[in-house]
């Protein structure tokens, strides 16, 4: 059904910038004293997941023309990390430029980091076509790269093509099975096809990870089809009591408006973004 849509993409990608320092190509550009410095400082401050610090650094870098080649890619992968797409997007295209603009041309590792900061930052700006485009790219190079994968699985949900999405959510399980946005994305998929038994089914299988965001859609499968008693206990298995009843009680007003004729790409969104409210319960 068109109307869940926009559901997955919450769950879409946690980025990853752990690669960055393999970005550089053999001949990095001369920087002179204070440049280096400033380079540095960015990768102490990334390497140590201080990405919005980092980010400031980049930026003034960028403020005085410091950032070429390969630098350009690294300013616009930190800037995914703390930055709204509508300025990710540009940053990305400026790297494309810096590195010849000829992508094919580019060594694996850089064409992977471009190509899938191109597709996510697309995705979130609803520029599906152009994402899938990306995200392919970054296959082409990578074949086995779970977020490339699980990017164009939401690329092609997104424009209606449910098979292929499931295809490739599946593709990326099959290298990791643990890889929870695609588990995420996949059940969610199920969900959104109605059929909330295998939704439930492949939640269940991971239900033992840990993972705090495959409980909560597992939950929310339970609360859809009716088992909020079910659904309470999966929560309590991990979050006290009262943040449990809070969430059950959000999941069924959700239903109980659908049930109603409210739109159920708004009711699922909002419900599969509870994984960013849990610091309240801290």
């Amino acid at each position: 059904m068109p109307a869940y849509r926009t559901a997955l993409l919450p769950l879409l990608l946690t980025l990853t910038l752990s690669g960055c320092a393999s970005l550089a190509p053999l001949t990095q550009p001369k920087l002179d004293q204070e440049a280096a410095e400033a380079l540095r400082l960015a990768h102490t401050l990334r390497d140590n997941q201080r990405f919005q610090a980092a980010y400031e650094v980049y930026a003034r870098m960028d403020e005085r023309g410091q950032l070429k080649n390969s630098y350009m890619l690294e300013y616009a992968s930190v800037a995914a990390a703390v930055r709204p797409a509508q300025e990710v997007l540009p940053l990305y295209q400026r790297a494309r430029d810096a590195l010849g603009g000829n992508i094919q041309a580019l060594p694996d590792a850089q064409r992977v980091a471009l190509c899938a900061g191109l597709g996510r930052a697309r995705l979130a700006l609803g520029q599906a076509g152009l994402a899938e485009r990306d995200f392919q790219c970054a296959i082409d190079a990578e074949p086995d790269n779970l977020q490339a994968l699980n990017g164009l699985g939401v690329a092609y949900n997104l424009q209606s093509r449910d098979a292929d999405a499931r295809q490739q959510f599946e593709k990326a399980l099959a290298i990791n099975p643990g890889y929870a946005p695609a588990l995420n994305n996949l059940a969610l998929a199920w969900l959104a096809s109605g059929d909330n038994a295998k939704a439930i089914g492949l939640l269940n299988q991971a239900r033992g990870q840990g993972d705090i965001s495959l409980q909560l859609n597992l939950a929310l499968a339970y609360v859809f089809a009716g088992h909020d008693d079910t659904a309470q206990a999966v929560l309590l298995e991990s979050l006290e009591a009262e943040y449990a009843e809070r969430i059950i009680g959000q999941f069924r007003t959700a239903r109980a408006r659908v049930n109603a004729g409210a739109p159920l790409a708004s009711e699922l969104l909002a419900a599969s973004q509870q994984p960013l409210a849990l610091s309240e319960q801290n």
